[in-house]
């Protein structure tokens, strides 16, 4: 008797001693939200400072992507849209390319004129602010086959969005507002906004929603929750090898002959083959 109960005991040690000891689960890591502001269509004379001056007051630094219909004549109007342009880059935002014309450049007719929208408003930009451009934003989020391949010819990745608040339908601030806030409380990893600075409920809307998320990140600091960043446009900029300033000079010298085989005697292709583009940002 006494060994049987010995032996029960020892079973129930043993049985105590193998059993593992409960463990609590780590919660997976989630990413850090992220988001960077652009701006599309501009820029507007009556607008566009007011959103500029809203992003300095939050230290933000942005991606203008501008059409170049607004640039194009020798208008008061067309001179102060180039001098807006300027402000932008001066105020340490990203000019962008849009196209001329905010064409929708997948289509039958428009898919035609994609390389002449795109490079005449790089030369327009590079005319109105003294660079080339970047980068670029297709009209409307368009893509195909045949836009791909005039992007990759012109060694061009085009920049699109996460979050759009379709201001340009709603053109109600409130409204604005209450989508970026809802997305934002939820957003998880990185995020690119869009919004038009040609959209009056936009210049509205945009310090409301810049206040939130500062009150939005001090509540996080408070509670540990990781805070919403808002990020710079660096990280989108293509990472190119420099070019010795002559060489640089030489090539843009050449490019340009080239592409205008009415005014030189040079011709150092058939003309039916489009023109080319010399990369921005060498030197």
């Amino acid at each position: 008797m006494r060994g049987a109960l010995l032996i029960g005991l020892s079973l129930l040690t043993t049985s105590a001693i193998a059993a593992p000891a409960a463990t609590t689960a780590s919660p997976p890591k989630v990413a850090a939200p992220e988001i960077l502001l652009t701006f599309d269509d501009g820029p507007a004379i009556d607008k566009t400072p007011k959103i500029l001056d809203t992003l300095d007051q939050h230290g933000i630094k942005a991606v203008f992507f501008v059409l170049g219909n607004h640039f194009q004549g020798t208008s008061a109007v067309a001179e102060k849209s180039r001098e807006l342009a300027r402000e932008e880059l001066r105020r340490g935002h990203a000019v962008g390319n849009h196209t001329i014309h905010h064409y929708f450049l997948c289509g039958h007719f428009y898919i035609k004129q994609a390389w002449q929208e795109i490079e005449g408003n790089a030369k327009l930009i590079e005319d109105a602010i003294g660079q080339r451009p970047d980068l670029f934003r297709t009209p409307y989020g368009a893509h195909c086959k045949q836009l791909s391949t005039v992007l990759n010819g012109l060694g061009i990745k085009p920049i699109g969005w996460d979050l759009d608040p379709q201001d340009w339908r709603l053109r109600n601030a409130p409204k604005i507002e209450a989508y970026v806030e809802k997305h934002l409380m939820t957003l998880h990893g990185r995020a690119i906004v869009l919004f038009h600075d040609v959209q009056a409920a936009t210049v509205i809307a945009l310090p409301h929603i810049l206040d939130w998320l500062d009150k939005e990140n001090a509540r996080r600091a408070g509670v540990g929750q990781p805070q919403i960043k808002i990020l710079n446009y660096a990280y989108l900029l293509p990472q190119r090898k420099l070019v010795p300033p002559f060489l640089d000079a030489i090539a843009r010298v050449l490019v340009t002959l080239a592409n205008m085989p009415l005014r030189s005697p040079i011709r150092l292709w058939p003309a039916e083959v489009p023109p080319l583009a010399w990369p921005p940002g060498q030197v």
